[in-house]
């Protein structure tokens, strides 16, 4: 049985899509590259040499598809698809 406390706790988390897994991930304004990357790859803060194209889909009216820079960072949406490739060494 669901509380108002559980509904509550839910209006704040999204849930995204990263290389085909979910994740609940804090609803704010938007999400980072570094974040995106951390979820498909736990160990990328200690190996930040490590570059990775990420690329988007689902997301905000006026941009639903891209590509996530390093340093970069873009507006979350539930159900949005993230899709995180290993590129190789900066």
């Amino acid at each position: 049985m669901q509380t108002q406390e559980n509904e509550k706790d839910k209006d704040k988390t999204v849930t995204i899509i990263v290389d085909g897994s979910p994740y609940e991930v804090p609803k704010k304004d938007t999400i980072s590259y570094a974040e995106v990357v951390t979820l498909a790859y736990p160990d990328y803060p200690q190996h930040p040499e490590i570059t990775y194209s990420v690329t988007y889909t689902r997301g905000d009216g006026h941009k639903p598809e891209g590509i996530l820079a390093p340093g970069g960072s873009v507006k979350v949406k539930e159900g949005m698809v993230f899709s995180v490739n290993r590129t190789g060494q900066s």
